[in-house]
């Protein structure tokens, strides 16, 4: 082991308190080690076998192994292998750990039994030719790459795993300054994830983030063709995170029994939302919200309450929600055209305009890994909160009016202003100095100043 070398001592509050000896070279426990620390108790998963990826002291590998977990840990410092291995047997811990000296790209193996993945990402942004470098070994416990971050490398290397369909992924990103490693990768991929904790430390705010596959990997209904996804979905199981997607929807319907135009290759789906996670949010709100969440899925515009606009203004998708007294969940409806038509004389957009190729099913992945993020029911708990979603929704909406929008109420020359959402859904609107709040769609107008 490298002779310049300290010891410290990494404790956890009634957890474990762990002697560590760490050699110059390696990445010592700091902030950030506590932090994923937290969010690896936090989680909620079942004891199995887990996988710490740059690993340094070892700190988090040993954390897990005193919990139960059977870990696999590995490091491209061939002095933080040492130290792993050092400090679990010191620790009396070595026979639940085994250390590999390698890393992503380095003849590292994903083993199919794996439950958990932890990784404390480096987040350093890339140094330049001409800054100043520290030895390769501590530059890679330090510094980000470009083109996705190691966070995309990881992702690429899944894809050519076979993991468990069970496997949940736990990382640290820096989000400001922002890092070339982004948990947005994750969902352009058909990841759901939920942050499960964060810190502010100066300018720097650090976020741990769970991935996992929608339901785990349990697949759709797909359906060649079908008169209505809404009306399929009630034959669904309540049991599990489960949805229905047609590649042809010969009779939708929208909102206020309305007909929801699609044609053949639109994307058609309904998914089965528990109530329980919803607990006390109001619908009117709750529909704000998903439109949020499917806009910001499909980087478009969400106008109040719920149509999905493309960056001129054209609709190109809308929300549908459905249930009873006696049923335990909601039926969500999504329809998003594919390209641009008249509908009934109005002319709608699709989402061929940004993302001119993929399939509906490749919507569906984007939308699905959204909206699970938020409603599926498991077990990875989010440290976000009812009044973030408001505050989510509100900045969906407030995006959107930003970019040259204006409402009037009983066309009123276009005089208000939207200044609140409220947690029932409706708006507040100023009028000189006069506050007014609507909450019906039939007396709200529009009007779009700037088209891009």
């Amino acid at each position: 082991m490298d002779l310049i070398s300290k010891n410290i001592l990494f404790k956890i509050e009634k957890i474990c308190s762990l002697d560590l000896n760490i050699p110059r070279t390696v990445y010592a426990p700091r902030e950030d080690t506590y932090l994923l620390a937290d969010a690896i108790i936090k989680i909620g998963i079942k004891v199995g076998n887990a996988m710490e990826i740059g690993c340094g002291s070892g700190a988090l590998s040993l954390l897990m192994a005193h919990l139960g977990w059977n870990v696999t840990s590995c490091d491209i410092n061939p002095n933080a292998v040492v130290a792993t291995k050092t400090n679990a047997k010191n620790n009396g811990l070595d026979g639940k750990i085994i250390v590999e000296h390698n890393g992503i790209g380095d003849k590292l193996k994903f083993d199919s039994n794996l439950n958990l993945i932890v990784w404390n990402l480096p987040y350093l942004n890339p140094l330049k030719a001409d800054e100043e470098h520290l030895e390769f070994i501590e530059d890679a416990a330090y510094i980000d790459i470009d083109n996705g971050g190691w966070s995309e490398k990881l992702i690429d290397e899944l894809k050519k795993s076979k993991i468990s369909d069970e496997c949940v992924i736990l990382l640290l990103f820096r989000i400001n300054p922002i890092s070339p490693s982004s948990p947005s990768s994750w969902k352009l991929q058909g990841w759901a994830s939920r942050r499960i904790n964060y810190l502010l430390i100066g300018d720097e705010k650090l976020e741990v983030h769970a991935f996992w596959k929608p339901g785990f990997n349990q697949p759709p209904l797909i359906l060649d063709e079908c008169e209505s996804t809404m009306d399929e979905a009630k034959f669904l199981s309540t049991k599990g995170w489960n949805r229905v997607v047609a590649n042809n929807q010969v009779n939708g319907r929208g909102r206020r029994h309305t007909t929801w135009n699609s044609k053949k290759g639109d994307m058609t789906a309904t998914w089965l939302i528990s109530k329980s996670v919803l607990k006390d949010i109001q619908i009117g709100l709750l529909q704000i919200e998903i439109g949020s969440i499917v806009a910001k899925a499909l980087t478009a515009n969400l106008k109040w309450p719920n149509d999905i606009l493309s960056n001129d203004f054209k609709k190109i998708g809308g929300i549908i929600l459905e249930s009873s007294d006696t049923e335990n969940h909601i039926r969500l409806g999504i329809g998003i055209n594919k390209v641009r038509r008249d509908i009934e004389g109005v002319e709608t957009s699709g989402w061929v305009e940004k993302f001119d190729k993929y399939t509906n099913m490749d919507i569906f992945v984007l939308i699905d890994a959204a909206l699970s993020s938020r409603f599926e029911v498991n077990y990875i708990k989010s440290d976000i909160k009812y009044l973030d979603y408001l505050e989510n929704s509100w900045i969906s909406l407030s995006q959107f009016l930003s970019r040259g929008v204006s409402a009037s109420i009983h066309n009123n020359k276009f005089q208000e202003r939207v200044v609140k959402l409220n947690e029932n859904g409706s708006l507040d609107f100023v009028n000189c100095n006069k506050l007014i709040n609507s909450n019906e769609i039939d007396e709200i107008n529009w009007r779009y100043f700037v088209k891009v």
